[in-house]
C-alpha cells in the first residue's frame, strides 16, 4: 500500500517515501501525509536530524503519480492539490534540525522538489533527475520553481523545465541540484557518517544558521540566543578541557 513512514532511531528521524511498485510515485494521500508524519518525528525531543529516502532499490522519487491527474489535477482540484504539495514541501523546508535527501535512481518532478525542500543532497551514482511538466501539459508549482531557482541558479532552472531533459548525476553536481554523489554501495555509509556530524554539533547553533541561511525571520535573535544557551558554553568547556562537548539543544 502506498504510504509515508516515519521512523525514529535515536536522534534520527526517517521519512520514507513508500510506493516501490510504481518507483514511490506519490499520491495526493501520501503527499498530505507528509506534514503529520513530519510533526510526528519533531515532536520527540530527542530528535536531531531528519533523512528524506525512498524505498527499495529502484527510485527515490518518480514523481507524482500521474493516474491521479484526471480526478486529483483538473478545475478547482487542481488547487487543492498543490496547496497539498506545498504544505508536505513547506513542512520539510520548515524543520529547524537539518534535512538530508538520500537520493538513489529516478528523482524526478515532484521528488526533485522534495529533496528540494532538504537542506543537504546526498546522491548514488545511478541517480537521473528530470522535471517532465511540459511532456504532460502540468503547470510545474510556482513555488517549486522559485525554490529551484534558489537552488540552482535562473539559466539551470529554465534549462532543467523548459527542455524537460533528464539529467546526470555529473550535472545535477555541477549545478548544485545534489551535494554530493557516491558510488551507490557506498550511500548508506556516506548517510550514516553524515549523520553522525551533524547529530554531535550544537542543535541551537545549526538551527540559527537554517534561518540566516534561507533568509527567515528571527534569524539575528537566534543568533543571539546561542550565546545565552548552556551549549555555548558546553562548547567553550569541552574545546578547553579537549573532549567532545555533551550538546542539550538548550
Amino acid at each position: 500500500m502506498p504510504e509515508i513512514r516515519g521512523v525514529l532511531n535515536g536522534a534520527v528521524g526517517t521519512i520514507i517515501i513508500s510506493n516501490p511498485d510504481r518507483r514511490n510515485a506519490m499520491s495526493l494521500d501520501m503527499y498530505a501525509a507528509v506534514p503529520g508524519a513530519v510533526a510526528d518525528l519533531a515532536a520527540s525531543p530527542q530528535l536531531r536530524c531528519l533523512l528524506l529516502r525512498g524505498e527499495g532499490e529502484e527510485a527515490f522519487c518518480a514523481g507524482s503519480n500521474i493516474d491521479e491527474f484526471a480526478e486529483n489535477r483538473t478545475g478547482d482540484s487542481a488547487r487543492t492539490y498543490a496547496n497539498v504539495e506545498h504544505e508536505a514541501f513547506a513542512a520539510l523546508a520548515g524543520l529547524s534540525m537539518p534535512t538530508i535527501a538520500a537520493i538513489h535512481g529516478a528523482c524526478m518532478g515532484g521528488g526533485i522538489a522534495l529533496a528540494a525542500s532538504c537542506d543537504i543532497r546526498i546522491c548514488a551514482d545511478d541517480a537521473r533527475f528530470a522535471a517532465p511538466p511540459g511532456k504532460l501539459g502540468v503547470g510545474y508549482p510556482a513555488e517549486g520553481v522559485e525554490t529551484l531557482v534558489r537552488l540552482i541558479g535562473l539559466p539551470a532552472t529554465k534549462m532543467m523545465l523548459l527542455t524537460a531533459k533528464v539529467i546526470d548525476t555529473e550535472e545535477a553536481l555541477r549545478t548544485g541540484l545534489v551535494n554530493e554523489c557516491v558510488p551507490k554501495a557506498d550511500l548508506e555509509a556516506r548517510i550514516e557518517e553524515l549523520v553522525t556530524q551533524v547529530t554531535r554539533l550544537a542543535p541551537l547553533t545549526l538551527a540559527a544558521a537554517k534561518l540566516a541561511a534561507d533568509g527567515r525571520a528571527g534569524a539575528s535573535a537566534a543568533v543571539a540566543a546561542c550565546f545565552a544557551s548552556e551549549d555555548y558554553r558546553e562548547g567553550i568547556a569541552a574545546f578547553q578541557e579537549k573532549r567532545h562537548p555533551r550538546f542539550k539543544g538548550r
